[in-house]
């Protein structure tokens, strides 16, 4: 028992020592904003939300842009569920988007979210075309507004986003670039950072982020990812649990996407990649948190005899 309490007292000065030298307060939780396209674009980052929701006692909000409505086409599992012939285009763009706003809700209370801002703004369908949503089917003037409103009342420390990759859904890439518009719109000292995800197993190459010219704002400062947040770190008795438990858990619950849920134990790592608009006295910030991020709490930590 002794030793089990030294070990629980050493793990948690080490957090304090980390964070404290990248400047980052541990009695100081972070306030984090989610811009995403679709409800279920947030399982791509659930550990990270979760160690700084659940573990950290952060705030994490969510905003999403679109109903989801053309998510029926992945819903022949879910007709059984729900009892609704859901892959039927009329009936499934009709009953969808309140079906993936209660699944939503029901990830982010496993997540621990605190707020969500539904811009119900139409799913039409998948492109790779970033341009398209923004063009023709978004009120994008509503959706800034909606945005700006959020930053400037909540002053959010981090603004998370998906990594616009060229492969990516068109819409998940223009979610990303009104985020990154609206973030650029504040004053200097007012913005928070901004990070966009990936993940990736750990046998497979870190994927490469080539800036476009075409959006300088989408400009990264480095190629590579500069954070990371490991699903399969363990803890608990024998270090036989792994955070992919919290990745399963938040994706079972958007049961409408089958998509969606054949992700389970897929990625090993959440890789942040950092926007060159971001300050270099926000990144020591940031750096710190993930340095904290990267210890499960005492509590969780493997039992020494």
């Amino acid at each position: 028992m002794k030793l089990n309490y030294l070990y629980t007292l050493l793990t948690a000065l080490t957090i304090c020592t980390t964070a404290n030298t990248y400047g980052c307060v541990p009695d100081t939780p972070a306030r984090v904003l989610v811009v995403i396209a679709h409800p279920d674009d947030e399982s791509e980052m659930a550990v990270t939300l979760y160690k700084i929701a659940k573990e950290h006692h952060g705030k994490v909000d969510i905003a999403v842009i679109t109903n989801g409505e053309a998510g029926y086409k992945y819903s022949t599992l879910a007709e059984a569920y729900y009892n609704i012939s859901l892959t039927n285009e009329q009936v499934g763009r009709r009953k969808l988007p309140a079906i993936r706003k209660q699944e939503l809700k029901n990830a982010g209370r496993i997540l621990g979210v605190h707020r969500y801002y539904f811009m119900n703004q139409p799913d039409a369908h998948f492109t790779l075309n970033e341009r398209e949503p923004i063009d023709t089917s978004w009120n994008v003037p509503f959706v800034k507004k909606a945005l700006l409103t959020a930053l400037s009342k909540n002053q959010y420390d981090i603004v998370l986003t998906l990594l616009p990759l060229a492969q990516t859904h068109g819409a998940h890439k223009a979610a990303t670039l009104l985020a990154l518009e609206v973030v650029n719109s504040l004053p200097a000292n007012k913005r928070p950072v901004v990070l966009a995800v990936a993940t990736r197993d750990k046998g497979n190459a870190v994927p490469d982020y080539r800036n476009n010219d075409k959006y300088p704002l989408c400009h990264t400062i480095a190629d590579t990812a500069s954070f990371f947040t490991d699903r399969t770190q363990c803890f608990s008795y024998m270090n036989r649990v792994n955070y992919k438990v919290i990745a399963n858990w938040e994706i079972a619950e958007h049961k409408s996407q089958g998509y969606t849920q054949m992700t389970m134990n897929v990625g090993d790592l959440e890789a942040f990649w950092s926007f060159s608009l971001n300050s270099p006295t926000r990144l020591d910030w940031c750096r710190g948190l993930f340095e904290v991020l990267k210890s499960p709490p005492p509590a969780m930590a493997k039992t020494v005899y």
